[in-house]
């Protein structure tokens, strides 16, 4: 296991005082690991049953319509507050066998238990990581051509997520292993017992971040999600982008309103 304390600066959104984040909902899509789940009702990324919709197809999803506190949002450098001297991240990622899932909504790799962070000596086990095309979090008004998602949990159920936004670039090595592993089949989990990805090599060198306090970005849109999302994005090659575009499609939820929240970054000044 690959353990490292990195000086992220992260707190706890209620870091003192107990934990401000939404307990978990079983979900089979982007951020809840596979499991039975209350809610049947079809959604997707376009027309009748797109985002817009969401709210609508079912009581369960009625926080996507009337959620204050919904992701994505537009990370903005003029309007997050800086922040210094708080608490560090420490992260400690195995580097299992490779078990990926094409659920219908994303490319989803599962994770065992024994990945973990841990937020101001609080610990979030890693459940699994996934992608949008094209961004779904917004720098500073634009999206960017894809993002990441590393999704952990802790032993309460609360989710926290980190964001990895990826621009075009050069090729990227350690991305590369799961290009090479895309399934295309819907609903089959794939394990590849001599693949490891090291989630670590995914990390900017910048590791400045924006931290807020959000939502699940698909339905049932559940909120009190603790959201980092790093500032510099890194980089993978166009064919790389392009192949995780034509299995994906667009499935990125539209940025939604800050409301009375305050954007966090881990930094003073612009």
């Amino acid at each position: 296991m690959k353990k490292h304390a990195l000086a992220l600066g992260v707190a706890l959104w209620a870091a003192g005082s107990g934990l401000a984040l939404a307990k978990e909902h079983a979900e089979h899509g982007a951020h809840a690991p596979a499991a039975a789940h209350a809610h049947t009702a079809h959604w997707g990324y376009e027309g009748a049953t797109g985002p817009a919709h969401w709210g609508d197809l079912d009581p369960g999803f009625s926080t996507c319509k009337t959620g204050r506190n919904q992701s994505p949002v537009n990370l903005d450098d003029t309007l997050a507050v800086g922040t210094v001297g708080l608490p560090a991240v420490d992260i400690a990622y195995g580097t299992p066998a490779l078990n990926v899932i094409n659920n219908g909504h994303t490319v989803q790799v599962n994770y065992p238990a024994g990945s973990y962070i841990k937020v101001g000596g609080h610990r979030f086990d890693l459940l699994q990581f996934h992608f949008h095309t094209p961004s779904e979090h917004q720098h500073n008004g634009e999206n960017l051509p894809m993002e990441m998602h590393l999704v952990h949990k802790d032993a309460h159920g609360n989710l926290a997520v980190i964001g990895i936004l990826y621009r075009t670039g050069a090729e990227n090595p350690e991305l590369q292993k799961l290009i090479d592993h895309l399934p295309a089949d819907i609903g089959k989990a794939h394990t590849h017992e001599q693949v490891h990805i090291d989630l670590t090599k995914f990390f900017p060198h910048d590791r400045r971040f924006y931290k807020y306090s959000g939502s699940l970005t698909t339905p049932p849109c559940s909120e009190g999600v603790y959201w980092m999302v790093f500032r510099q994005p890194i980089e993978a090659s166009e064919a790389q982008i392009a192949a995780l575009q034509k299995l994906l499609g667009h499935n990125n939820r539209p940025v939604q309103p800050h409301y009375a929240r305050h954007m966090l970054k881990s930094w003073s000044g612009q």
